[in-house]
């Protein structure tokens, strides 16, 4: 842009700071596209991506990553324990050493924890291999350390699963699902009966629920969670990928959305879903990728939190104001 010039200045002085400012252009442009020099700079945390976040109690939460079963991947953090920030040096986090059963998890995308035990379902999307069959791993948290006591192929077919969830009904646990669905107006949300000890599920019903704001997030269900009065929270979200945008979407931009959908409650036989006339949204995040959401407690007050999964800027969570 080029300014008016301030009068009484000498014509010579103007155009001396026309070009300074012209050249002073060329030269940000070209350290704008030259690649940049990392030497001396440090990373700032090695967390990576969190797919899926579950509270455990005293400032800790089960994450899991959504490593892939293949060479390039092989050694990179599946699961993790995290804490919550102490100090300054923000979110701490425990890679965890893994026995798989079989063979090393495959994109795991979601987590979630059986009633108020040390037990949880680490689950696999069923995304990026079509001829593997995706997994559920019941895992035991002893410590600081996680187990995994054994595993199950997943109970029905399924395509792109990143949104699961535990919910007790009376004295009867009860498993729900929700595909993720890019650029669909609409997924299913899904619940069977489950038994923790045997991992045997009974039969699925679903209900349709559709994208509470299609024209801000292209996937429509990509975290779950239900709380001890039994209200369904989702998590919905934008990204680039999805979206088709030019260029490499793991640099964003993202977004995401927060909302309480319904309830699941007793019935005449098994547990049934009421959703909401109308999804009540919880919370806009503008410029991050959530991909989960957990009630913890922050200062003894029950506190949604959220994990974000923010491709090339790496993990992290945060609380949301303290839910109703």
């Amino acid at each position: 842009m080029i300014r008016p010039s301030t009068p009484g200045q000498p014509r010579s002085l103007r155009g001396l700071l026309t070009r300074a400012a012209f050249c002073g252009g060329l030269l940000l442009l070209a350290s704008s596209t030259a690649p940049p020099q990392t030497s001396g700079f440090f990373q700032v945390s090695y967390l990576p991506d969190l797919s899926g976040l579950e509270y455990a109690g005293m400032d800790v939460f089960v994450a899991v990553h959504d490593a892939k079963d293949e060479p390039a991947e092989l050694n990179r953090p599946r699961v993790s324990l995290l804490m919550s920030p102490q100090d300054p040096r923000g979110v701490l986090w425990k890679p965890q050493r893994m026995n798989w059963p079989t063979q090393p998890s495959n994109d795991l995308e979601s987590v979630a924890r059986i009633g108020g035990s040390d037990r949880y379902l680490l689950c696999e999307s069923g995304d990026d291999d079509p001829l593997r069959t995706p997994r559920i791993f019941r895992a035991l948290v002893t410590g600081n350390e996680i187990d995994i006591q054994t595993e199950v192929d997943w109970p029905v077919s399924i395509s792109n699963v990143e949104a699961t969830a535990v919910a007790r009904v009376q004295n009867q646990f009860y498993f729900l699902y929700a595909e993720r669905a890019d650029n669909q107006p609409s997924t299913q949300l899904s619940w069977a009966p489950f038994n923790p000890g045997t991992m045997q599920f009974g039969a699925f019903q679903s209900v349709t629920l559709d994208n509470p704001d299609p024209q801000n997030t292209v996937r429509g269900v990509v975290g779950l969670e239900v709380d001890p009065g039994g209200r369904i929270y989702t998590v919905s979200a934008f990204d680039p990928e999805a979206a088709g945008l030019p260029g490499d979407p793991d640099f964003g931009p993202f977004r995401s959305s927060v909302w309480q959908v319904g309830r699941i409650r007793p019935a005449q036989g098994p547990a049934t879903i009421d959703l909401d006339p109308q999804p009540t949204r919880v919370a806009t995040i503008d410029g991050f990728k959530a991909e989960s959401v957990t009630l913890g407690f922050e200062n003894q007050q029950p506190t949604l939190y959220v994990g974000f999964d923010d491709e090339n800027y790496g993990g992290t969570l945060r609380p949301l104001l303290p839910a109703n």
